[in-house]
């Protein structure tokens, strides 16, 4: 937990350097593909990581891999400072954070959004705009299949559960006709 709190701090001042809301969005693709190297590749882990390596050259390789991604600025310097202070193991933390300050600033969310089948594209279209018009944002869509569901949707929209599921709405059928006969 204080790894992520460390992390936030990170995400909040690189999203705080970023003046330009133009900028959040490149910056958390970056911080994304950072991430995922940083994460899967075992030797670049190890080489960023490891104290007994020299600084200098534990820089120069992470220089060599930020030129080939071509990292704006301000997240190279995020960069080099995670690295210095080494606390590199931050950086999958600090790209879920930035994206979640990033998505703040530019009045966005994302939903996670379960079903029985997977939507058709008028599908998504209409329940992103219904969930767009309930939340004032723009909302960013992750859907996935369940097929334990019996049917309807079930999202997740921000800290909200919104069950519409079938399987739900038969329990809530079930309770009021229960609630009646008392």
């Amino acid at each position: 937990m204080a790894d992520y709190l460390i992390a936030e701090r990170y995400a909040g001042a690189l999203s705080a350097a970023l003046t330009d809301p133009d900028q959040l969005d490149p910056a958390a693709e970056s911080l994304a593909e950072i991430s995922e190297l940083f994460t899967e590749h075992h030797d670049l882990h190890s080489c960023l990581s490891n104290p007994a390596i020299d600084v200098a050259d534990r820089q120069q390789v992470m220089d060599d891999v930020l030129t080939k991604l071509d990292v704006m600025v301000p997240v190279r310097r995020m960069m080099h400072e995670l690295l210095r202070r080494g606390r590199m193991s931050l950086l999958p933390h600090i790209a879920e954070a930035f994206h979640g300050f990033a998505d703040e600033r530019l009045n966005r969310i994302t939903a996670q959004v379960t079903t029985r089948l997977p939507l058709t594209a008028e599908q998504e279209l209409r329940l992103r705009e219904s969930l767009s018009r309930y939340c004032g944002k723009t909302v960013r869509m992750k859907c996935s299949v369940d097929e334990s569901l019996l049917g309807g949707v079930v999202t997740r929209l921000g800290g909200e559960i919104i069950d519409g599921s079938l399987r739900t709405r038969l329990e809530n059928i079930k309770q009021s006709l229960i609630a009646e006969e008392v």
